[in-house]
């Protein structure tokens, strides 16, 4: 999932790659959140693009299994939003749910924060609480959940007459 930071209602500060990381790093780092517009599908149907997404910094606290959490992803260091889908020895894996591979194990100082809100069309989105959040990261991980997205899409489309 791509990530653009929203400045205004009225007016938007485009970036992505090291521009977007320097600045989201930067405001976590002051213990701030940071909230951007969020761009790609890699996280559908719970984060959509153009969703607005605000990540609180790491606390005291690691983040656990099913947290939606923002990192630096392996090999470009770009940030990405992808699900907690397990933690062991103090490394996480992390997952889009709309995508069907692991983007690799991480160190926590990968993490940069974790979603504490989504919000679309002004509206808060749901993302299932505690217990929700560990069972679509089980989904998520086996693959079943990008599967039953991937399903739902194409129901859909046929439903409306598109193929």
């Amino acid at each position: 999932m791509k990530t653009v930071p929203n400045v205004s209602q009225k007016h938007s500060l485009l970036l992505s790659g090291e521009s977007l990381t320097e600045i989201m790093r930067a405001v976590l780092a002051q213990k701030k959140p940071f909230r951007f517009r969020a761009g790609g599908l890699s996280m559908s149907p719970f984060i959509k693009d153009g969703d607005l997404v605000t990540i609180r910094p790491l606390g005291r606290k690691p983040p656990r299994t099913g947290d939606i959490a923002a990192f630096l992803y392996p090999g470009t260091g770009r940030v990405a939003v992808h699900r907690i889908v397990r933690e062991k020895s103090g490394r996480f894996s992390l997952k889009g749910d709309n995508i069907p591979d692991i983007d690799g194990s991480l160190p926590l100082d990968r993490i940069l924060g974790t979603v504490s809100r989504v919000e679309r069309n002004g509206a808060k989105v749901s993302l299932g609480g505690r217990a929700g959040a560990a069972a679509i990261a089980s989904l998520s991980r086996s693959g079943i959940l990008s599967k039953a997205v991937g399903a739902a899409r194409r129901a859909g489309l046929r439903k409306r007459g598109r193929t």
